[in-house]
């Protein structure tokens, strides 16, 4: 939010799990590339990055079996 007060409406970061007619199990996310473009946001790759990878760690951790 200190790079661009508007991405408060996408925070905070949601993950949603969700099983499809197949009980095939989905997890989904916005990517924080897209919220970095939606809201225009400028000087803030470390923060994006550092989001990204702790999303991709804990979508890793969700699936392993």
């Amino acid at each position: 939010m200190n790079c661009e007060q508007t991405v408060a409406i996408d925070l905070p970061q949601k993950i949603l799990i969700s099983e499809d007619a197949n009980k095939k199990v989905w997890l989904s996310y916005n990517n924080p590339e897209y919220l970095k473009t939606r809201h225009n946001m400028k000087g803030c790759d470390t923060v994006i990055d550092n989001v990204s990878k702790a999303l991709n760690a804990i979508s890793t951790a969700a699936v392993a079996k």
